[in-house]
């Protein structure tokens, strides 16, 4: 079976045009049919409904198998490419949430020696996302976050590197930042600023404020979190993070929480991702520098 009458028919199937089919590809609209042709000869069957009394064309049954089948080869065909030329040109992907994962970046890129010209970045905003490429497969490696010390996923492998307190952060003027201690009565009429559901911080605050609050507790979900930052420093609502995502921000004052929940740092590693030999030795290199992060931290 030629390879070239598939792509023909995959862009045929999806555009139900020989027209744009042969426009798209540059080339004659005989030879698009052509190519239809010696597929319907070689597979003995009808791909496309050519009858005249249709106002437009359709696959057949059978079209529809091959044209099902048709995409699973042709994305197969990409991601050979892909590897092939990830291979050659030693390329290695590295899973980054610009906001956690930077934080490390100062301490981790000064060590990456060879791989710092070949390291190409998955960036992600949301832990659970990056979680999810990871245990796909999709990303071999990441520093990611979580409300649990440990992953349940024995196809993990899991290198705790920091653990962080959650704080609530105020304009510096908020009547909060002027008490030495805070208490749930004190947060009573507060309204919070969290991150949406798909983050973890947003499960992490909801938790919390089960614990602390008869009844749900004002709040304000955004899926950005300078967004989130830039709200609490220009009103009195008050927003809930770890350290990391806030740094040395002068527009807002740290209060500190009694039994503050915890977020989880980790760097993760998926031990059945089929990976080129380029990418195993960058992986290697990456858990002995989370295992020097941890222990020094």
């Amino acid at each position: 079976m030629n390879l070239q009458d598939i792509i023909y028919f995959y862009h045929l199937a999806e555009s139900l045009s020989f027209t744009d089919t042969a426009a798209h590809f540059f080339v004659s609209q005989p030879s698009i049919s052509m190519s239809l042709k010696r597929l319907e000869t070689e597979l003995e069957t009808t791909l496309i409904d050519r009858k005249r009394f249709h106002k437009r064309m359709s696959l057949t049954r059978s079209g529809e198998i091959l044209h099902r089948h048709a995409g699973v080869i042709l994305d197969s065909l990409s991601q050979i490419k892909d590897d092939i030329h990830d291979y050659k040109n030693q390329i290695v992907y590295f899973g980054f949430l610009p906001t956690i994962g930077g934080h490390f970046m100062s301490t981790l890129l000064p060590r990456l020696g060879k791989f710092t010209s070949s390291v190409k970045f998955v960036e992600e905003e949301s832990s659970d996302i990056m979680y999810e490429l990871v245990r796909s497969g999709e990303v071999p490696i990441a520093i990611t976050g979580s409300d649990l010390p440990h992953f349940n996923d024995e196809n993990l492998i899991q290198i705790p590197i920091a653990t962080q307190k959650l704080s609530l952060w105020a304009a510096p003027d908020h009547p909060l930042t002027k008490q030495k201690q805070i208490t749930s009565r004190d947060l009573k009429d507060t309204v919070f600023i969290s991150l949406e559901k798909g983050y973890t911080h947003e499960r992490i605050f909801d938790r919390w404020a089960q614990s602390k609050f008869d009844e749900p507790p004002q709040t304000l979900y955004t899926k950005e979190i300078q967004t989130a930052l830039s709200i609490a420093s220009s009103t009195h609502m008050v927003a809930f993070m770890i350290d990391i995502l806030v740094k040395d921000s002068k527009d807002l004052v740290k209060i500190p929480l009694t039994d503050p929940p915890e977020f989880y740092i980790s760097l993760i590693l998926n031990k059945e991702s089929q990976d080129n030999p380029f990418q195993n030795e960058f992986n290697e290199m990456m858990m002995a520098l989370a295992k020097e992060l941890s222990e020094n931290k």
